[in-house]
């Protein structure tokens, strides 16, 4: 299990991580409450909250185990952010040229000329054609990213 733990990338290894701190810090605090005031419908909440970041857990050891996830890499040439809208437009181009549009949340931050691994469940992003649907649609698809670093940037930190 530790073996298959450090083949993981990064980025998954960290959501399932934190996934299940915030049941246990969930469980905790609803347990501290509950011995101050035995409030008993606070521990259930709090009972099931971490019962659900397990299964979610769960299921994201699951994806990242099979291999169910999918990763686009490139480097991000657009970065917009719609007017009205809850996502932004990343448009990527690899290695080979390829161009990728990629609708992610508003929060996200991409930087244009930066070298970005996105990660996806597999089959699980759907393309209705409307972009807002497209988006609404795919939010528990999208599973994390990271920034790379550029092989231009690796040499000078080299010399």
């Amino acid at each position: 299990m530790k073996k298959q733990w450090d083949q993981f990338p990064f980025v998954l290894r960290r959501k399932i991580l934190l996934t299940a701190l915030a049941g246990l810090a969930s469980l905790a605090v609803s347990l501290v409450i509950f011995t101050a005031t035995t409030d008993h419908i606070l521990l259930a909440l709090g009972g099931i909250i971490f019962i659900a970041s397990l299964v979610l857990s769960g299921s994201l050891w699951s994806t990242a185990a099979c291999g169910r996830y999918e990763v686009v890499e490139g480097v991000c040439t657009s970065d917009t952010a719609p007017a009205l809208h809850r996502y932004r437009k990343v448009q990527l181009v690899d290695a080979q040229g390829a161009e990728t549009t990629l609708l992610l949340s508003k929060a996200s931050r991409f930087r244009i000329g930066s070298h970005y691994r996105f990660y996806f469940q597999t089959g699980s992003r759907p393309a209705v054609g409307n972009d807002y649907l497209d988006a609404a649609l795919s939010t528990n698809s999208f599973l994390g990213y990271e920034e790379l670093e550029t092989t231009s940037s690796a040499d000078e930190n080299l010399e």
